[in-house]
């Protein structure tokens, strides 16, 4: 099968991670070349990040990345308070296919969601990838934003980010604690990546994350696998498992053949138009 990835991160100096290092263990472009090859990985949506000091200039590294690897799909990261229209019509001419935003509180969803509505038109018209992680509490405030942008795929990162859970929650309490994800479901240019599931684990390396299942399951149930989209969270997630077990991810085990195939790869694809 082949496999396009929906989440993961390149970085010029290395993702720190916990122990202070980057936990691919060198230049993380030529490892993940190493891996896409193995795992037959043909695409790959590189979510920027600049939300640090540390990070400042990520945008420049995947344009340029970008520029000498076919496979890669970049989305740039644009602040919560959003950037000048000019600079999404130059991000697109240098290969972007999207924007990656982080409104991880009620506020910056505010803020991103006021931004947004001034250049709903621009990201409509080149039907840019929008990759969002935002807290269900944040997600709740961006509905009017996204609906209008119907053209635009939007991508709820790393199950909508429901929390650390140290027991298995119910299926109601999935359903409660993602309710204002699962409202979105109604858009149906909204899609949720399966990625992160460490980041649902209390430990986060209780690989298979029994805790992510319930939300798995629930937000199955409510998007259907051809809104879903397998993510590696590469490199972050190597802090906790190994890439290997990034591609088993829990809840997923009862779909067909063709539904894994969507999961794991066309329904990125598609999205991104290839």
């Amino acid at each position: 099968m082949e496999r396009a990835d929906a989440h993961l991160h390149l970085f010029a100096d290395g993702y720190p991670g916990r122990y202070g290092r980057s936990p691919a263990g060198g230049e993380e472009v030529a490892i993940y070349q190493d891996i896409r090859r193995e795992h037959r990985i043909d695409r790959a949506l590189v979510v920027g990040y600049e939300g640090e000091p540390r990070f400042v200039g990520n945008n420049d590294h995947l344009g340029a990345l970008a520029a000498t690897h076919d496979w890669i799909a970049p989305v740039a990261y644009v602040p919560s308070t959003g950037v000048p229209e000019q600079r999404l019509h130059r991000w697109r001419a240098a290969g972007f296919v999207g924007v990656a935003a982080y409104p991880t509180d009620t506020d910056r969803a505010d803020e991103f969601a006021a931004w947004l509505g001034t250049v709903a038109p621009v990201l409509t018209r080149t039907r840019a990838v929008i990759s969002l992680n935002a807290t269900p509490a944040a997600t709740g405030r961006l509905a009017d934003a996204l609906t209008a942008v119907p053209d635009c795929p939007v991508l709820l990162s790393h199950l909508g980010l429901p929390g650390t859970r140290a027991t298995v929650p119910s299926g109601a309490d999935a359903a409660e604690a993602l309710a204002p994800l699962l409202d979105l479901a109604r858009l149906p240019h909204v899609g949720v990546k399966i990625s992160g599931l460490y980041a649902v684990s209390d430990p986060a390396h209780a690989w298979p994350h029994a805790a992510a299942a319930p939300y798995v399951e629930v937000l199955l149930e409510r998007f259907g696998t051809r809104r879903l989209y397998w993510g590696s969270d590469f490199p972050p997630s190597l802090d906790h498992v190994s890439f290997a077990q990034t591609l088993e991810p829990v809840g997923l085990d009862g779909l067909s053949p063709s539904e894994r195939a969507d999961v794991f790869g066309a329904n990125l694809r598609r999205a991104l138009g290839d």
